[in-house]
């Protein structure tokens, strides 16, 4: 019988870059979700994998030979990524492709590829639970990440996030201001790699206090009833992450002439912003030549 596994993709409001020192971070789950469907090939030896867009087409595929896990063909970037965490897997969980029973992988998601929304967490979160894995564990040991993509994949609630002596602390919250209709997420359309992004900031000296600006933001924003005193938050985060990261603000560069805010979320330069305006939102960001953005209902879990 067919396993079905799924989980919800998640946006990172506020604290990106710093969580990675201990700062507090706000995630919101997203209703765009991927599923994994694991099946068993009981005359093949090996793992078959799988991978559909949202258009049900057929994007990448591999083989993995079992019980070594050796890639079979080509080794692409992806292929790569999977047998890492399969590697973990066999050495958590030793003996476990050796019964010479083969499963077929097959996953699915109802949003672009190429947006991100922590796409990589969702892998991880689906592959623990089928595994019977701690997720936080697998990420730690084949990805850079805080491990807060993990928290908001595996909880799909909003929270704030923080790692706490190195381990993750993360509690359920209520996100909802009262001026969430005044709220757009607007795709970029220029994917950036998280992955280098975080090894370029853990170069960067952070100061405790600059730690607790972050994180002060996140405790203001949560609580936050005004759409002026939102924007003056958003402003004081983006300009704080600039001066670390050496980039101008996605405002500063794309959308000067907005009236409002406008909130890089992850890594800078790419995916989605979240922008806080006015009237018009949409059209103005289509009349820029920015065609696809969603509404805080439309996004939001």
């Amino acid at each position: 019988m067919d396993e079905v596994f799924k989980s919800h993709g998640k946006l990172m409001i506020t604290g990106e870059y710093f969580v990675l020192h201990g700062a507090k971070s706000l995630l919101l789950p997203t209703k765009f979700f991927q599923d994994m469907t694991v099946s068993k090939l009981n005359e093949d030896s090996s793992i078959l994998w799988e991978s559909y867009d949202q258009n049900n087409s057929k994007w990448f595929s591999a083989k993995f030979n079992l019980p070594d896990l050796a890639i079979n063909g080509e080794k692409t970037k992806e292929k790569i990524f999977l047998k890492k965490i399969l590697d973990f897997v066999a050495k958590k969980k030793p003996n476990i492709f050796e019964n010479n029973s083969g499963i077929n992988i097959k996953t699915s998601m109802d949003f672009n590829r190429r947006w991100g929304l922590g796409s990589s967490a969702i892998l991880i979160n689906n592959l623990s639970n089928y595994f019977g894995l701690d997720p936080f564990e697998v990420s730690k040991n084949v990805t850079n990440s805080s491990g807060a993509d993990i928290a908001s994949t595996k909880i799909s609630k909003p929270i704030i996030f923080s790692n706490n002596n190195k381990k993750p602390y993360y509690k359920e919250v209520h996100f909802n201001p009262p001026f969430s209709k005044n709220l757009l997420f607007v795709y970029l359309n220029k994917k950036q790699s998280s992955e280098k992004e975080v090894e370029k900031f853990k170069k960067i000296r952070i100061e405790d206090d600059e730690i607790r600006k972050i994180s002060e933001i996140t405790n203001q924003v949560l609580r936050c009833k005004k759409i002026d005193d939102f924007n003056d938050l958003i402003e004081k985060h983006e300009s704080i992450i600039s001066s670390k990261i050496k980039k101008e603000t996605v405002k500063n560069t794309l959308f000067k002439d907005f009236n409002g805010s406008i909130k890089s979320l992850g890594a800078w330069g790419g995916d989605f912003v979240l922008a806080c305006g006015h009237n018009n939102l949409k059209n103005y960001f289509k009349n820029k030549g920015f065609g696809i953005s969603y509404s805080f209902n439309e996004m939001l879990k």
